[in-house]
């Protein structure tokens, strides 16, 4: 079973998260502001970890738990672009090739580079380029790199069921899941679902509805055997959604991705076999080069796409076993616990320090524009779309956001109107309140830097 589920924190609720020092807050009172904040009784079951510090100067303007280490959630995804933004570069790209040996092509092999962006489109036109070249029949089809799919065991079973889970083939198409699109209709009325491919053997399943803009949005999904279930609401008049539905098991439906394709060039194919070698045959016939890391890590930060975020430490780790690790201890953060690339698992640790280190780091580095706008803004963009809008904090705010249930995490940049540039880290670990609760309490403190300014009390 898959599931997607996801709540949206109304936007006029951001009013409640505007601070008492609304107008603005002098540095010296930054400490004692924060402190009256996170030991309000509602947070006495919760551990916070925060750490603030001027981006220009490195001075530490505040540390509350900084080396105590912390689940992090998505946040993790930020030392998984960093390192391959630093291995790489920014240009880098993932190619995904059909080779074959010459002059006997009755036996071809596709192979897989890691790309997270490779869809149906890129697939048939690679088989529309083989067919070009008088290729109409091939005996064996080989699928280099596909090995029986094994997910992260330290992910959370409600995180799987949400439909989270991110299933990583060397090759991929559509990032392994079934991609609907959901329209709100007129109140009461079922949304449409609208079914991005045709053909797939899947019959889907609507039991949604239209709904108020007073009431709760939320989608759902559920996988059975031959049928999708997709249940939930959305606001009449709302713009549409997406849903996205992992495959827990995507080596099928690659098979029927590949047979598709190829028969529509006109090729026929005998047999699709995945082998678990990940090397080409001795002569490329088409190539496939996705874009570059720089448009690669958008979805990965703004929008914290798990499968993008796995692949591209799945490459990594492909490329240069144990560097994001390395790469971590070079710029001077020492006992991370890092199981996955998506901050899903539970078995991640990180201290807010080690993560106001990475964006010190990055910031200093060549790719330090490209990293600061690839970012959220907050009330803008991304997962900060909803949050922060409408006060002080919007347009200032570039940072990662991470939730899981108990936890809610923000780590970046803040440019406040009368200060300089701050970077920063929050950490909320709490079980028993929603995240939009825990987030709220994040906010509060994101306003207070978004408001700072030095103050001249000398007189």
């Amino acid at each position: 079973m898959a599931r997607l589920r996801w709540l949206l924190f109304p936007a006029s609720a951001l009013l409640l998260l505007v601070s008492p020092a609304a107008f603005g807050l002098c540095r010296q009172d930054l400490t004692r502001t924060i402190e009256q904040e996170i030991h309000d009784p509602q947070w006495q079951r919760g551990q916070w970890g925060i750490v603030i510090r001027d981006l220009t100067t490195g001075e530490v303007l505040y540390n509350h738990q900084g080396e105590k280490l912390f689940l992090v959630a998505s946040t993790v995804k930020l030392t998984t672009v960093a390192a391959a933004l630093t291995y790489w570069g920014a240009n880098h790209t993932f190619v995904t090739t059909l080779s074959g040996r010459s002059p006997d092509r009755t036996t071809l092999r596709l192979q897989g580079g890691f790309d997270p962006s490779f869809r149906s489109q890129d697939l048939q036109r690679m088989a529309n380029r083989l067919a070009q070249q008088g290729i109409r029949r091939i005996q064996v089809l080989e699928i280099g790199g596909l090995t029986p799919v094994m997910l992260e065991p330290t992910w959370a079973i409600e995180d799987l069921t949400m439909g989270f889970a991110a299933v990583v083939t060397r090759f991929s198409v559509n990032q392994n899941a079934l991609n609907l699109e959901v329209v709100p209709q007129q109140l009461g009325q079922p949304l449409a679902l609208r079914q991005q491919e045709s053909g797939l053997p899947w019959r889907v399943v609507n039991e949604t509805r239209t709904v108020a803009t007073s009431e709760v949005e939320f989608l759902e999904s559920e996988v059975r055997s031959q049928e999708i279930i997709v249940r939930g609401q959305l606001h009449v008049g709302s713009e549409p959604a997406e849903i996205r539905i992992p495959l827990r098991e995507p080596i099928p439906y690659l098979r029927q991705q590949v047979q598709r394709a190829f028969a529509q060039a006109g090729i026929q194919v005998q047999q699709i076999r995945p082998v678990e070698t990940a090397e080409p045959l001795p002569e490329v016939l088409v190539r496939h080069t996705s874009r570059p890391l720089r448009e690669l890590m958008l979805p990965i930060l703004r929008e914290s796409d798990n499968f993008y975020a796995e692949m591209l430490l799945a490459a990594l780790e492909a490329a240069q076993p144990g560097y994001r690790q390395r790469y971590l201890a070079q710029i001077g953060i020492q006992g991370a616990v890092l199981v996955d690339g998506s901050g899903l698992s539970r078995q991640n640790w990180l201290t807010p320090n080690d993560l106001v280190t990475l964006l010190q780091q990055m910031a200093r580095t060549a790719h330090a524009s490209l990293w600061w706008r690839s970012l959220p803004l907050a009330g803008r963009s991304g997962t900060l779309r909803r949050r922060l809008r409408n006060t002080p904090a919007q347009d200032r705010v570039w940072a990662k956001t991470g939730t899981l249930r108990g936890v809610a995490a923000l780590a970046g940049y803040v440019e406040p109107v009368q200060d300089r540039p701050l970077v920063f880290s929050i950490v909320l670990n709490q079980a028993g309140m929603t995240p939009p609760q825990l987030r709220s309490g994040v906010d509060r403190i994101v306003l207070l830097l978004a408001q700072l300014q030095t103050c001249d009390r000398s007189g």
